[in-house]
């Protein structure tokens, strides 16, 4: 049996590695109302580059906090980009988000008994957007949910 090789999929995601900081504006949700808020995201490659963590912090102007430990790679079979998501929220992955890049974007599709979330991440040498859209419950349309705007603080 062959081992997996490193793939373009998992060299695109060298471009989150470092420390990022900055501002959200989250949309309400039933998890918790509308709120601006501010984030840290520590990416880390792993595994001989295989995985990329992800460590995330976001805090509220209320003082709440949501807390995300996320790990990247990518299906050999397929090609596609895999997002396994764990956070304070308690809900374990169901099953991996799955994606693909179109030029400097990674978009990813989660889908789960409480809906499906459409995140579009977009590095650009020291700058970092992450959209994300959700169709909860018995929506038929994607609504916006998170607008995030962080800036590298370190490789």
């Amino acid at each position: 049996m062959d081992r997996p090789a490193l793939s373009p999929a998992h060299d695109a995601l060298k471009a989150f590695v470092g420390d990022w900081t900055g501002t959200e504006e989250l949309a309400a949700s039933p998890w918790a109302p509308a709120s601006p808020a501010r984030a840290d995201c520590e990416y880390r490659l792993a595994l001989n580059g295989f995985i990329l963590i992800q460590h995330y912090r976001q805090r509220r102007e209320d003082g709440s906090e949501f807390l995300g430990h996320n790990v990247f790679t990518a299906d050999p079979g397929t090609g596609e980009t895999l997002w396994y998501g764990f956070d304070s929220y308690g809900f374990p992955p169901e099953s991996p988000a799955r994606g693909h890049w179109t030029g400097p974007t990674l978009t990813l599709e989660k889908k789960t008994t409480r809906g499906v979330a459409r995140h579009r991440l977009t590095p650009d040498a020291d700058r970092l957007s992450h959209e994300i859209d959700v169709k909860l419950g018995e929506d038929r349309e994607f609504g916006p949910f998170l607008r995030a705007r962080y800036t590298r603080t370190e490789r």
